[in-house]
């Protein structure tokens, strides 16, 4: 198959780009201790409290890379058509509460707080607490923990080929649950704290690369687990596989390196899907995301 390259929005080009944008916008007191009884007691000791994790240890030691491979939600492909604003809406609609399950489960297993996201659906420009959007985007908005999916983007390559929208539909809100789960687990917090506090730019790229590499990685596994009922096999599979190895930095305009290159997000979208399980995604410890 022969994909065509798009220039999309503010710089995300792809031959499909799929990777969408992640939008950012107390002490205890010290308890006494009484009086020893006699002067031969030995006072009792101060409890003191553990120090919070650092944000580098947030995100190289989560509990999210202890879960193992994902309990699949037995929830089938929807059957509306995408090419409508409304069949877009209801086609997403059907496919979060199945990754809703899935990363309850798997943030259950490893003692993490679960919300589900939000979702929006929009055609055209619009206004959001995390910024402005010009509607060709995907991104996932962390203040009000809302994926947004643009409506024409994936409509326009539904129409071009089905299987072709369909899978980068699926992929791309993989991907931006992916940053949902990161925000949950504390890591997009940890991650937005070490770019901002990185020693250079070029240090600043490589923590974007290794939080959007990590989010396609965490989509990718659930794609992985939920293959038999999806389903991502035949067609879809190895349509997924050209959007994967041909996603990255090289096709945005302005080229800007801080989604990874697409050895890279292929490398990390490839290992996701065919393990099943976050437990591979850790990219904070990884070499492989710090060339682009």
């Amino acid at each position: 198959m022969v994909l065509a390259v798009l220039v999309v929005g503010s710089g995300v080009t792809l031959i499909l780009r799929n990777t969408g944008d992640d939008k950012v916008p107390a002490s205890a007191e010290t308890p006494t201790t009484a009086p020893s009884v006699t002067p031969s007691e030995t006072p009792s000791a101060t409890p003191t409290t553990p120090a919070p994790p650092t944000v580098d240890e947030i995100v190289t030691t989560s509990r999210l890379y202890t879960v193992g491979v994902l309990s699949p939600t037995q929830c089938l492909e929807p059957k509306a058509v995408p090419s409508t604003f409304a069949g877009a809406k209801a086609y997403y609609g059907l496919i979060v509460p199945c990754m809703n399950r899935t990363w309850w489960l798997a943030m259950k297993k490893a003692s993490l707080p679960y919300r589900a996201p939000k979702l929006v659906v929009f055609a055209g420009p619009m206004k959001t607490v995390c910024g402005a959007e010009s509607g060709n985007r995907a991104f996932y908005c962390g203040t009000n923990e809302t994926i947004y999916m643009p409506y024409a983007l994936g409509a326009a390559y539904y129409k071009r080929n089905p299987v072709t929208g369909r899978v980068w539909m699926m992929n791309t809100l993989a991907h931006e649950y992916g940053h949902h789960v990161q925000k949950l687990s504390g890591i997009y917090a940890a991650s937005l704290s070490r770019q901002v506090n990185a020693a250079s730019p070029a240090d600043q790229l490589t923590e974007s690369r290794r939080r959007e590499l990590q989010a396609s990685c965490f989509g990718s596994a659930y794609l992985g687990a939920a293959g038999p009922y999806i389903p991502l096999r035949g067609p879809l599979l190895a349509t997924w596989k050209v959007l994967i190895a041909n996603t990255g930095d090289e096709y945005s305009r302005p080229r800007v390196h801080d989604r990874g290159n697409r050895v890279n997000h292929n490398y990390w979208s490839v290992r996701g899907f065919n393990t099943k399980s976050p437990n591979v995604c850790n990219t904070f410890v990884a070499q492989t995301v710090l060339t682009n």
